[in-house]
Order: structure tokens, then sequence, then C-alpha cells
């Protein structure tokens, strides 16, 4: 779960950066920074690294199809392609 809501934040700083929210993107990385912080934690204690290594392993499958359909830039282009193909 933490994993997940550290990718999140990641995106949202890079997203506020890109918008120029820089305000936004400052919460968003310390937020981000105490969720790793935490994360580390409970890496320390070496129950969770199981759960961790499972959870990287299954996120591998998906991004390696998506770099094999050629990194696809949203759902509307995958529409656009799907109803060109018709």
């Amino acid at each position: 779960m933490f994993v997940a809501f550290i990718a999140g934040l990641v995106t949202m700083t890079r997203f506020s950066l890109r918008e120029g929210k820089y305000g936004h993107a400052a919460v968003n990385l310390l937020v981000a920074l105490a969720v790793g912080f935490v994360l580390l934690v409970n890496l320390s204690r070496g129950e969770p690294i199981a759960s961790l290594v499972t959870a990287l392993a299954i996120a591998v499958l998906p991004y390696r199809m998506w770099i094999r359909a050629g990194r696809p830039r949203g759902i509307r282009d995958v529409a656009a392609e799907a109803e060109a193909e018709d």
C-alpha cells in the first residue's frame, strides 16, 4: 500500500512541476518523503520484504506490456488506434 502511495505522490509532484504549481509540488514531495520514511522503517523489520518483492514482480508485467506496445501515450490514443483498425 505504501508503494502505491509513494508512486502516486511522486507522479503528482511531477505533474505539479510541469504545470508550474510549485506549492503543490512541494507539498506532494514532502508527503512522498514522509511515506518513503515509513516504508523504509517498515522494511527494516524484514517481514514485508517478501510482499514488496512480489508487488515489484507483479508491476513488471504491465510495464513490459506497455513497452512492447510502443509506449502508448494515453487512453485517447488507444481508442483512436482501435477505431482506425476497424
